[in-house]
């Protein structure tokens, strides 16, 4: 199995195990953000594979985990979160 495969089946039991819902906000969410960073790591290491170094987080959530990489809209992203944590259940 690739790496990338294995990255994959573990995203998705993830995903699976703890639903699709932004760990930071609430909202629907489908990225899967390592905690400590692959780029810190190595893509073959063990850490990049555990669970536990995974977070799931909805768009806005992922850019502002980022800030260096990608170009966000703050203003945006700032209205967004949250949105749905008053969500009925």
């Amino acid at each position: 199995m690739t790496p990338f495969a294995r990255y994959l089946a573990v995203a998705k039991a993830v995903r699976r195990e703890r639903g699709e819902f932004c760990e930071a906000c609430g909202v629907s969410a489908r990225h899967c953000h390592h905690i400590v960073p692959v780029s810190e790591t190595g893509i073959h290491a063990a850490l990049v594979y555990e669970p536990a170094n995974l977070m799931i987080l909805c768009d806005e959530c992922h850019l502002l985990m980022h800030p260096l990489i990608r170009n966000p809209d703050w203003a945006k992203a700032g209205r967004a979160r949250g949105r749905t944590l008053n969500r009925p259940r």
